[in-house]
């Protein structure tokens, strides 16, 4: 009787350290640009005590990029909300859409004839800057089921487990933040201020992932920063404003850096009128303002 109810117990303890130890699950679907882009979009994770941590593939390989992922995994709502942390590597993709680390709020429901894991993906850079915004989208029915299964042979010895408590801090990081209003210009999209004072005050600097962008900045087709490389510092030019009905302002992108496209935050400031304004762009292109001088 003795040795049963020994053998019993080292059964228990197993199945109750077995089911403890985290789940690898992995997750393939979409993701859906506003801009009627559409990439492959990959997951790869392990959940425990309702904590995700793993890492996302975005585009087809050999050009997908890697990131460092983190989140909340909840099976009783049956909802997965996530953060792209950091770049593992990346390679460059041409898109019209500007690309950021995504925020993710996903849940499991009924699409048509299916169920589907999807929510919104909104990204932000850094600073807060938003980006162009998405949708995620899984479908594989064995992953899903996989993912949100219970594993109900284990469950009278899970629930002699206490209960543990989603941890704050990752709770924290997933709760939306208002985005910084942003005008976003690039090759093909120019922007047209009308100015008040006589002076361009130009605060220029890397918003984002500081990974070697340079630029070139014209003002009036003159020269006024020469392949500058962006930092997080902000670096400000005084610009006079000429006698002409229109000044022109070029931003233009002499590499990609590591993390393609070039991008630059500016603030231009027109006395007490500030503009906030993203230039991103390929290698080679560039982002035109112009200032109109006001009547």
């Amino acid at each position: 009787m003795k040795a049963v109810f020994l053998t019993l117990i080292i059964l228990m303890y197993a199945l109750f350290t077995s089911s403890a130890q985290p789940k690898q699950s992995i997750l393939t679907g979409t993701l859906v640009m506003k801009t009627g882009e559409v990439f492959p979009y990959k997951l790869v994770f392990t959940d425990s005590g309702n904590v995700v941590k793993g890492y996302s593939l975005t585009y087809k390989e050999p050009n997908e990029t890697k990131t460092a992922i983190r989140g909340i995994l909840d099976k009783q709502m049956r909802t997965l909300s996530f953060k792209e942390k950091d770049i593992i590597y990346s390679h460059s993709v041409q898109t019209k859409a500007y690309m950021c680390l995504v925020n993710a709020s996903l849940e499991y429901v009924q699409d048509g004839g299916r169920k589907v894991l999807k929510g919104p993906a909104t990204s932000r850079e850094s600073d807060n800057t938003s980006c162009t915004p998405g949708d995620i989208v899984f479908n594989d029915d064995k992953e899903l089921q996989n993912l949100f299964s219970y594993h109900e042979q284990f469950d009278t010895v899970i629930t002699m487990k206490k209960k543990a408590k989603e941890p704050v801090p990752v709770a924290a990081e997933l709760a939306p933040q208002e985005p910084m209003e942003q005008e976003k210009v690039t090759a093909g999209v120019e922007k047209l201020y009308e100015w008040h004072s006589d002076t361009v005050i130009l605060d220029i600097w890397d918003g984002g992932t500081v990974d070697g962008d340079r630029i070139t900045i014209q003002f009036n087709g003159k020269p006024v920063l020469t392949d500058y490389s962006l930092v997080k510092e902000k670096k400000q030019l005084r610009l006079p404003v000429s006698g002409k009905e229109v000044n022109t302002l070029v931003i233009m992108a002499n590499n990609e850096g590591y993390d393609p496209p070039n991008t630059a935050s500016l603030l231009l400031t027109d006395g007490t009128i500030k503009y906030s304004i993203l230039a991103y762009n390929n290698k080679g292109n560039a982002s035109l303002i112009k200032i109109k001088r006001a009547k």
